[in-house]
C-alpha cells in the first residue's frame, strides 16, 4: 500500500512522543510505500530527513519561541494552528501528485488537535490518541497542579467537543480513530467518531524467552520490588512507600525506586519518617543500561500511577516477565490483565496504600503465583504489544478501509 504519514514531532533521538512517533514511522515503512510529512523543532530541523534517508520526507519547521517558553511550545503546540491550514494545502498537492491508499495522521497523540487531512479523498486514520485522563475523584483534593497550558486546554475540552466546528468536522471526516485505551473513546464523546480501534502507542521489539525470563524462587535474600518512572505525585510513588510500611512481609523485601521528578524530595522525607531507609532506596535518574539491569534483577513491578494515560514502563516490566501491581484506572486498567498483575482501585490515599500492601503481601508470600503471573505478563506483552503484531492489526484496519472506500 502507498501511505501518506503525518507526524508532529518525530525524532529518534528525542524522548516521549517524538520518539514513539519515530518508531511508528519506522515500523510502517518496513511494510509499505511511505511518504512522510513531518514537523520538527527549529533546533532539530532536518533530523527527520536524516533519520529516514530511504523514504520521501517533507519536513516542516515549528515556530521559534524564546527559550523560557519552550515548555509552553512543547505542551500547547501554538504553532499547530498556523500549520493546520497551510498543511492542508500541501497535503492536497501531495494527493494530486501521488495515488495514496491511506493517510495516517499519527500525532499529536492528544485528541484536541484537528487533522488537516480529512475529506481529501483517501481514507484517514488518526492516532493512536491518548491523554486527557482526569484525576480520580478520591485524589483531587490532594493533587494540586501548578499552572501549565494543558490545564487551560482541559478547562475548554467540553466546550470544544460541542462547539469547535473545525474539530468536529475533522472527526467526522476521519474514517478510523486509534485510541490507546477504552477510556479515550469515552473522553471523545460527543465528537462524531465513525469508528474506534484500540491500539496503544507503545510497542516492544524483543522479548526474552520464557525460560530465561523465569525468576528463581527466593530462598535467601530479599524479594526485589521495583518502580520506574517520573517521580511526581500522580505516579503514586508516595502511595507505594506507604504501602511498604503497611506490609506484613516488609522484612522480606527490598524496594528500588528509579526516576527523578518534583516529588522525589518528598518521597525521601517520607521514607525517613516511616523508618524505611534499610528497605527502600531512591536511585534517581538512571541510564537505559541501568534500568534494564534493574528489570532483570526485580521480582515484582510496582506502578501505582493513578492518572496514567497508558504506561510504557508497564509494558517494559511485562516484557521482562514481571508481575505488576498497578492502578485499576486509565491505561494500566487496559494494559494489565488479571492474569499478569494485580489492579488496585484508586481509593483515597491511605486506603489505596493498604490495598497495594495487601497485593504485595500476596505475591511475596506466594512464589508459585508470582512466577505464574510473571510468565503470563510476558505472554500477554508478546501477544498484544510487540511491533510485528501491532502492524499486522494495523494492516487489517488499512485493508478494511480501502475495501469500504
Amino acid at each position: 500500500m502507498k501511505i501518506l504519514l503525518i507526524t508532529w514531532a518525530c525524532d529518534r533521538d528525542d524522548v516521549s512522543e517524538p520518539r514513539i512517533a519515530y518508531l511508528w514511522v519506522r515500523e510502517i515503512a518496513k511494510r509499505h510505500d511511505v511518504v512522510l510529512f513531518s514537523v520538527s523543532r527549529p533546533d532539530r530541523f532536518g533530523c527527520v530527513k536524516e533519520q529516514f534517508p530511504d523514504i520521501p520526507v517533507i519536513e516542516w519547521c515549528d515556530i521559534r519561541v524564546p527559550e523560557k517558553l519552550e515548555r509552553f511550545r512543547a505542551i500547547a503546540k501554538p504553532g499547530y494552528f498556523l500549520y493546520f491550514r497551510k498543511a492542508r494545502k500541501l497535503i492536497k498537492q501531495l494527493i494530486q501528485e501521488n495515488t495514496f491508499d491511506i493517510i495516517h495522521h499519527l500525532n499529536p497523540f492528544a485528541w484536541r488537535y484537528p487533522s488537516p487531512a480529512g475529506g481529501l479523498g483517501p481514507p484517514l486514520v488518526r492516532g493512536p490518541l491518548a491523554g486527557g485522563l482526569p484525576t480520580p475523584e478520591s485524589f483531587r483534593s490532594e493533587v494540586h497542579e501548578i499552572f501549565h497550558p494543558y490545564k487551560f486546554l482541559r478547562i475548554t475540552d467540553n466546550w470544544r467537543k460541542k462547539h469547535d466546528r473545525t474539530l468536529n468536522i475533522s472527526y467526522r471526516r476521519t474514517d478510523c480513530v486509534l485510541v490507546a485505551a477504552p477510556y479515550v473513546a469515552e473522553l471523545l464523546k460527543p465528537l462524531p467518531v465513525r469508528r474506534f480501534e484500540i491500539e496503544i502507542e507503545h510497542g516492544v521489539d524483543t522479548f526474552p524467552d520464557q525460560e530465561s525470563a523465569k525468576r528463581p524462587r527466593t530462598k535467601q535474600g530479599k524479594i526485589q520490588l521495583l518502580f520506574v518512572g517520573r517521580v511526581i505525585r500522580t505516579k503514586g510513588v508516595q502511595d507505594a512507600i506507604r504501602a511498604v510500611s503497611y506490609m506484613e512481609t516488609k522484612h522480606l523485601v527490598s524496594f528500588t525506586i528509579i526516576g527523578d521528578g518534583d516529588d522525589l524530595k518528598q518521597c525521601r522525607i517520607l521514607i525517613e519518617k516511616l523508618q524505611l531507609n534499610e528497605t527502600i532506596r531512591c536511585r534517581g535518574w538512571c541510564d537505559n543500561e541501568q534500568v534494564e539491569q534493574a528489570y532483570s534483577n526485580a521480582d515484582i513491578f510496582v506502578f501505582p500511577s493513578f492518572r496514567e494515560p497508558t504506561g510504557g514502563v508497564l509494558l517494559e516490566a511485562m516484557s521482562h516477565g514481571l508481575p505488576c501491581v498497578t492502578c485499576d484506572y486509565g491505561g494500566p486498567a487496559y494494559m494489565v490483565s488479571d492474569a499478569c498483575g494485580l489492579k488496585i482501585p484508586p481509593d483515597e490515599s491511605d486506603e489505596y496504600a493498604k490495598r497495594i500492601a495487601a497485593g504485595l503481601d500476596l505475591l511475596v508470600e506466594n512464589d508459585e503465583l508470582r512466577q505464574k503471573m510473571g510468565q503470563a505478563a510476558l505472554l500477554h506483552a508478546s501477544l498484544h504489544f510487540n511491533w510485528e503484531r501491532k502492524m499486522t492489526r494495523l494492516d487489517a484496519i488499512y485493508r478494511s478501509l480501502i475495501v469500504k472506500g
